[in-house]
Parts: structure tokens; C-alpha cells; sequence
């Protein structure tokens, strides 16, 4: 489950991490007023609130926004009222909404702080390891949210430090940091401010805490100059408060229908949607197809039991999905009776038609009874008999529909 900034800051100045002043406006007036409040004489920062990265580089689909993205440093007050008004009620396309944007129904008003050094700073469950692991780049202000980007292109500039599941920052972990940002900063300062990033984390099961960027003022001081808190949503059950923060208006549809049915959703890119029964099983499934030069456009964690109905909606949901290009369904588990799976299967063929290559990969109870059910309804999909043979099965399917 994922939160707004202006809510993450919230939850870090609870924790003692240092956090601009800021209030969230809904109309041009109250950006306006919430500015006065914020700080008496500016400059303030104009933040557009959606659920997505890359605001800063974003665009607005309507040109009376202009050419700047959703984050704007304004110094004045009708400055920060004009730039409100350009925002709300208008769609922010990033590298991570994709074409259809985001549209922003809130604002956030900060007081601007000065710095001399930024950098990247997050930390994120590594499921496969079962550590969490901290990571740190360079960030300036013209790439500021291009983390990904720059995880994908240049790896050798991110610091990755296996925290396996310790409390504290360790002192030589600290060296390591600062050796690798060649940066000039008083390591009680740092530790005090990771240990504090640690306790939320760990305190809230969240599954990634990012700070994009963190800025250091002359002082020395360590600043959070914005957040993103991601919460694991098998354990919200835990925090009913977290709960209740969820905006469904910034979710998308299909999240939300997902979400309804007990799935895990998330979209990516384009190209496959994979359909799963559990976290290690899409990780490993994603990173194969990348590996194999097969982008993912979604991916759809059944979690738990798997039967007809389930299969039938999971699919369904996916093929709404107008960036997949081909279907993977990879089942791996003991206890799931996997002719309920291909009896799901049918239903949605009889309902809907199969218009994009399909591929499912069985492994569980009654997995022979599955392969005779699909073998003999003559729909034109194929069954593999791993991750690796339903990718590669998958990509020559959609190279022949190109």
C-alpha cells in the first residue's frame, strides 16, 4: 500500500526525522494561506500529490500548466497560488503513470530549504535474501527522481549494503557511505538519522522507505526533502492507522478491483502480464523475462489458494490491460489443484475469446488432469513446462503476432 508524501512526512517527523515545514492545500486559496503559515517570508515549494515518481520531470496534459513539471519552487506568493492553480485538477504524465497521467487533486506546500549536497537514500525488502538492504546514490537537480533510470543504466553508481535484519546502522557501514558519497558530515548525525529511518521501517513492516533526495544544509543538518513509505499490506491488519490513510482516488482501477479479490496488482511497462501465486515466484518469473529481453507490463499475485473463479477474474483483470501483449500464467505450488485452474481458464475463453498468445505453466495437484483439460479444449494457448520454456514459448508467440 502506498501514501502520499505530505502523509509519509507526517509519519517521519513522528520518528524525529527532519522534515520541511508543510501543509496540504485542496484550491489555489488555501495553497495560498497554507504558504503564510509555512514560512513568513519564502521561497515555498509547489509539490503535486499523486502516487508516482518522476513529478519534477513530469508534464501536465493541459498547456494552460505550462512546461513545468510537479514540483515547483515559487517565490512569491501569487507564485505559489498561480502554480497551484496550474496543477489541481489537471493530469501529471511521468515515466511512471504512464500516458494517461495521474490527476492531482492535492498540493503540498513546503518551506524551501537550502543545501549543499543531496543524495539518494533508501531502504527495501530483498525478498529473495529475506534482508533488507540500504541503498545510496548521487542524485543532482536535474535527475533527482531518476533513480530507476539510473539503477538500469549506470548499477556501479548505487551503493547497496546488505542490512540483513539489523536494528542499527553499523560504524563501519557508515564509513562505507561516506567514502562512496565522498560527502563531509558528522557520523553521529548520519547514524542517528538511518537509525531513525531503521526504527519506522522495521516499527510500520514497511517493504520500501526512500528519501528522493535527502539534503544536507551548510550546517551540517541532514534534511528529508521527500518520502515514500510502502507498506507491506499483509501486515496493515497491524497498523489499522496506516489503513486508513489509502487514497483510492490515486489508485487505479484495476488496483482496486484487484484488491477486491485479494490480489496483489502493480503495473510496470509493456509487454507480458504475468499471473503468480506468491512474491519469490513473480520476483524470479520478472527477472528471468528481463534476463530473456521480455519487458513486463504487469504482474498479479494470486496470494493464497487458487481456484476457478479466481483464475477467471485474474485473467479477466489482465487482459484490460491494453500494454499486455501476451498472458503467463505460472502456478508453483503442492496444495493448488491446478484443473481448477484450467477450468478457469476456459471460462474466460467462453466469455471473453483469447486475442494475445497465452502460455500456462502448472506444477501442483492434478497438474496431468490441467494439461489434458487445456490439451483437449483445442484453444490456441500453450503449456510449458518451467518458468524458462513458458517465457521462451511466450516471446515466439508475440514475435509471430507483430
Amino acid at each position: 500500500m502506498n501514501i502520499h508524501e505530505y502523509q509519509a512526512k507526517k509519519i517521519f517527523k513522528q520518528f524525529g526525522i527532519n522534515v520541511p515545514s508543510g501543509l496540504v492545500a485542496y484550491t489555489p486559496t488555501e495553497a495560498k494561506l497554507a504558504a503564510e503559515t509555512v514560512s513568513e517570508f519564502g521561497p515555498w515549494v509547489v509539490k503535486a500529490q499523486i502516487q508516482a515518481g518522476s513529478r519534477d520531470v513530469g508534464k501536465f496534459s493541459d498547456k494552460r500548466a505550462g512546461r513545468k513539471g510537479g514540483i515547483r519552487l515559487s517565490k512569491t506568493l501569487d507564485e505559489v497560488f498561480d502554480n497551484a492553480d496550474e496543477m489541481l485538477e489537471n493530469l501529471l504524465v511521468t515515466n511512471q503513470t504512464g500516458a494517461k497521467g495521474r490527476l492531482v487533486s492535492r498540493v503540498y506546500i513546503e518551506e524551501y530549504i537550502k543545501t549543499i549536497r543531496k543524495f539518494y537514500l533508501g531502504l527495501v525488502v530483498d525478498w529473495v535474501s529475506a534482508s533488507t538492504f540500504l541503498l545510496v546514490a548521487p542524485v543532482s537537480d536535474k535527475d533527482d527522481d531518476d533513480i530507476v533510470k539510473l539503477a538500469i543504466e549506470s548499477p556501479e553508481t548505487i551503493l547497496k549494503i546488505n542490512l540483513g535484519l539489523q536494528k542499527e546502522i553499523k560504524t563501519e557501514q557508515l564509513a562505507q557511505i561516506v567514502s562512496f558519497m565522498d560527502i563531509q558530515i558528522e557520523l553521529s548525525e548520519l547514524k542517528t538519522f538511518l537509525n531513525r529511518m531503521l526504527k519506522l521501517f522495521y516499527t510500520y513492516d514497511a517493504t520500501l522507505l526512500e528519501i528522493n533526495p535527502i539534503g544536507i544544509t551548510k550546517s551540517g543538518k541532514i534534511w528529508a526533502l521527500d518520502a515514500k513509505i510502502v507498506f507491506d499490506e499483509n501486515a496493515l491488519y497491524r497498523h489499522p492507522e496506516v489503513r486508513k490513510l489509502s487514497d483510492d482516488s490515486d489508485i487505479e482501477e484495476r488496483e482496486l478491483i484487484a484488491a477486491k479479490f485479494g490480489f496483489q496488482y502493480k503495473e510496470l511497462e509493456s509487454g507480458l502480464g504475468i499471473i503468480v501465486n506468491g512474491d519469490g515466484l513473480a520476483l524470479n518469473t520478472i527477472n528471468q523475462a528481463k534476463d530473456m529481453g521480455i519487458n513486463t507490463a504487469c504482474f498479479l499475485n494470486l496470494k493464497g489458494g487458487v481456484d476457478r473463479d479466481k483464475i477467471s477474474a485474474s485473467i479477466k483483470l489482465i487482459m484490460t490491460n491494453p500494454r499486455v501483449d501476451g498472458i503467463f500464467i505460472n502456478i508453483l505450488g503442492g496444495f493448488s489443484r491446478c484443473n481448477l485452474i484450467a477450468d478457469g481458464i476456459i471460462t474466460v475463453a467462453d466469455d471473453l475469446g483469447l486475442n494475445i498468445p497465452l502460455v500456462a505453466r502448472f506444477e501442483g495437484t492434478n497438474k496431468d488432469e490441467a494439461t489434458d483439460i487445456l490439451k483437449k479444449s483445442g484453444l490456441p494457448l500453450a503449456i510449458a513446462e518451467d518458468t524458462t520454456h513458458g517465457l521462451q514459448l511466450l516471446k515466439e508467440a508475440i514475435a509471430e503476432d507483430l
